[in-house]
């Protein structure tokens, strides 16, 4: 068997990606989990979670996640931060481009879930150099220096309110004509006295210089404007699967989900897709895990039969 960094590499840190994680890990294979975002994914922001088995009475996303984390990293799966940006294949070797860096593995395991992106000019060229998903990630890397989020959902409180921890000013921007102090989390970040708030705006580009991010352009009903900020945290656009990286390795439908067996084994063998990056009916945190344990086992079987090629 080809000389590889790592048995498997697991892109995506969510529920089905710790717990294919942990399934590869347990085993005793060498195993990575890559995460551009918030390790648990979209689980770890939601504040009630009601219907996974084994917490009468609930429990919040972040309990969840914090416990699906512990648990694979107890018995070995080492987790990063990065953002991949290639996936190739090789003579069954796969290479993992994280942020240009190449990665090599026998396995790949797509579970990357849903993005949610602007699609405005800036906001691919810049990500990682201002730009972020993440305020937990990349917040305290804009110590004393002037933000954006884009964004008025409960999430983009949060992220702002975190936010708001580090920096010294705080623009909010959201098409809302208004933003009250519907709960806790609102009524605090309006109590920030570095908060701007850009209402009826509509992000149109991010601006940038070779440093990094310089400012956003925003339409209000007033006209255009630049906001000055150093960072431009997104909360806010449509949401579509995470599969920009996967070029022809992995089959995919009209809108991008990834095409896999019952296995969930892409058309490339030692190429799997989980989660909700995958074309499916339901997409719930215990569907994730079901597709996380699939892929595991059967990942195993696939790199043991390689080893005895």
């Amino acid at each position: 068997m080809s000389q590889v960094d790592y048995d498997a590499i697991i892109i995506g840190a969510g529920p089905a990606g710790l717990t294919a994680g942990l399934y590869l890990a347990r085993a005793g294979k060498k195993a990575l989990c890559i995460e551009q975002g918030t390790v648990g994914g979209q689980i770890a922001t939601t504040s009630h979670v009601e219907n996974y088995p084994g917490f009468p009475g609930g429990t919040t996303g972040k309990t969840l996640s914090d416990a699906f984390e512990k648990q694979a990293v107890e018995h070995g799966l080492t987790i990063q931060s990065g953002r991949v940006d290639g996936l190739k294949e090789e003579n069954g070797v796969k290479e993992v481009s994280i942020t240009g860096f190449p990665y090599t593995a026998h396995v790949v395991i797509v579970a990357t879930g849903m993005v949610q992106k602007l699609g405005i000019p800036g906001e691919e060229e810049y990500l990682g150099r201002g730009v972020s998903y993440c305020a937990t990630c990349d917040g305290a890397l804009f110590r004393e220096r002037a933000v954006a989020v884009i964004g008025s959902t409960q999430w983009a409180i949060e992220e702002a309110l975190h936010l708001s921890r580090f920096v010294s000013k705080l623009y909010l921007i959201t098409k809302s004509s208004k933003l009250s102090p519907k709960d806790e989390h609102r009524a605090h970040l309006l109590e920030f006295p570095g908060l701007e708030l850009v209402l009826s705006a509509k992000p149109t580009e991010i601006l940038a210089d070779m440093r990094g991010v310089t400012g956003v352009l925003v339409t209000c009903p007033d006209g255009e404007k630049e906001i000055k900020v150093d960072g431009v945290f997104i909360c806010s656009g449509k949401r579509r699967p995470g599969t920009d990286f996967v070029g022809d390795l992995i089959d995919l439908d009209e809108q991008g989900f990834a095409l896999v067996d019952e296995n969930c084994r892409g058309n490339v063998p030692g190429i799997y897709a989980i989660g909700d990056v995958c074309q499916k009916k339901f997409r719930q945190v215990a569907t994730a895990v079901g597709d996380g344990c699939i892929a595991g086992m059967d990942a195993l079987s696939y790199i043991r039969k390689a080893a005895r090629a």
